[in-house]
């Protein structure tokens, strides 16, 4: 009898440990706290400069997750990336910048201006080119989703449209354009 009431005192411990738990990530969650995807990411020394920089270049609340991931996909593809981003930020610094309006002009043409443009275009896109192949590294925080979520229609099951059951022959789709 004694061990079935420490068994039922180990599950009412193991339920109330999950349910306190539970509640603090809950309140987490309401509060907005927000942890980084990757702690160990996150303390990697070039994600910090390549926020500053993502920070002047696009004038917009800026996710730090989106930011270490795309940094990550940076890194993957260039090599020189650390480098490049410490030099257009000793621009920016030069020119005592506080909008990308105030030192985009002084960046040079080349790999700095091409990797300002990438970062700008991931930070819009959610992706970093425009290949079939692209990685992509947020959805529903890109910028461009932010400014028409208010307007996308609501996904349906509904055969032509939203709440539309009826038995209909199914609206042809034709295919996006390509710009």
């Amino acid at each position: 009898m004694s061990r079935n009431n420490n068994e039922r005192e180990l599950q009412s411990l193991s339920r109330r440990k999950l349910l306190k738990a539970g509640a603090a990530l809950g309140a987490g969650g309401l509060l907005g706290v927000q942890l980084p995807v990757s702690a160990a990411l996150a303390a990697e020394p070039g994600v910090a400069p390549f926020m500053e920089l993502s920070r002047l270049l696009v004038n917009h609340q800026l996710d730090e997750g989106v930011g270490q991931r795309m940094w990550q996909l940076l890194q993957q593809e260039n090599a020189q990336l650390d480098r490049q981003v410490s030099a257009v930020l000793e621009i920016a610094h030069a020119n005592n910048a506080k909008i990308v309006e105030d030192f985009f002009p002084a960046i040079p043409e080349g790999e700095l201006q091409d990797l300002a443009y990438q970062v700008i275009f991931g930070w819009y896109a959610g992706c970093l080119n425009t290949s079939k192949t692209a990685e992509s590294f947020a959805f529903a925080q890109a910028l461009t989703f932010q400014n028409t979520a208010d307007v996308i229609s609501i996904p349906s099951y509904g055969r032509t449209g939203p709440n539309e059951w009826a038995d209909r022959p199914n609206v042809p789709v034709l295919p996006l354009r390509d710009f």
